[in-house]
């Protein structure tokens, strides 16, 4: 073999170990390159507040201990007692199922109901009409709640709750209950809250209760000082009442998601007034 022949066999034995030394070294980078985006990928836990959109189920919370009614509060029509901490109420919608409200209105705790009406633009809660009729006919105290989608019209989702909602026959103060952001910016869904509490405003002569967990209340409304301006109906399962930034004061505190009520077949959420709040609080009339 020449010079000549041993020069090129050489060459091309150069270019094929340069050539695989490339390809190993692509393979390499691109592996690592999936390696790290996996590491970086972060998982989101949503605020524990009542999942009352998909449907109503809620995730386990601790179990609360009886607290009873207090001898100090003081009474209304009825004799039930609501002042205070120690006063209760419920919320309910069609996840309860049907509900035997002669033997709810016996459970001395249960001193308020709120019940679901609707949820965004287009869906009706079927035990809505049957539940409030109940309520009136037993003698609790009864109020409407609208769960509160930010992605959609604030006036459409309004005219359906007042589709279904006398607001003459209310006892309590309507609730728009706030937990989801679905896909809009803060400032969106802060303006289409805004806009919605208007409307209930202008319908009612009243601000409207705004229901949310802690946590939801901390990131997306403590920030807009129009919304602090409203009263507020907190949801956070521990046994401590939960603290908002700014130790913004509210009304009502849900404790638990697995409350047990009297006519009432499994779980139901419990809620209580807290600090120096009563029952006076939450009326319409």
């Amino acid at each position: 073999m020449n010079n000549v022949s041993r020069a090129y066999i050489y060459i091309i034995m150069t270019l094929a170990a340069s050539l695989c030394f490339t390809s190993a070294w692509a393979d390499k980078r691109d592996k690592d390159k999936k390696n790290k985006q996996a590491v970086t990928i972060v998982t989101w836990e949503p605020d524990p507040v009542a999942r009352k959109s998909r449907p109503d189920r809620h995730p386990a919370v601790l179990e609360m201990p009886h607290l009873g009614t207090s001898s100090s509060s003081y009474n209304v029509a009825g004799g039930r007692g609501t002042g205070g901490s120690e006063a209760h109420g419920i919320d309910v919608s069609h996840y309860q199922g049907r509900i035997n409200w002669d033997e709810v209105a016996r459970d001395s705790r249960v001193t308020y109901v709120y019940l679901k009406a609707t949820e965004g633009t287009n869906t009706i809660d079927d035990t809505y009409t049957y539940n409030f009729t109940e309520c009136k006919r037993v003698g609790l105290k009864v109020g409407s709640y609208l769960f509160f989608r930010p992605h959609l019209s604030a006036q459409a989702q309004f005219d359906l709750f007042k589709s279904r909602v006398n607001t003459r026959q209310q006892d309590l103060l309507p609730v728009i209950d706030v937990e989801v952001i679905r896909g809009v910016s803060e400032s969106v869904m802060q303006a289409r809250l805004l806009e919605l509490c208007d409307l209930f405003e202008r319908e009612y002569g009243k601000k409207p209760i705004i229901y949310t967990g802690k946590n939801f209340y901390n990131k997306y409304i403590y920030g807009n000082h129009r919304l602090r301006a409203y009263k507020y109906f907190i949801a956070a399962y521990s046994f401590i009442e939960p603290d908002l930034y700014g130790d913004h004061d509210y009304v009502m505190w849900q404790y638990s998601a697995t409350g047990s009520v009297r006519g009432i077949r499994g779980n139901v959420d419990m809620s209580r007034f807290v600090g120096r709040h009563t029952i006076k609080d939450i009326l319409y009339k």
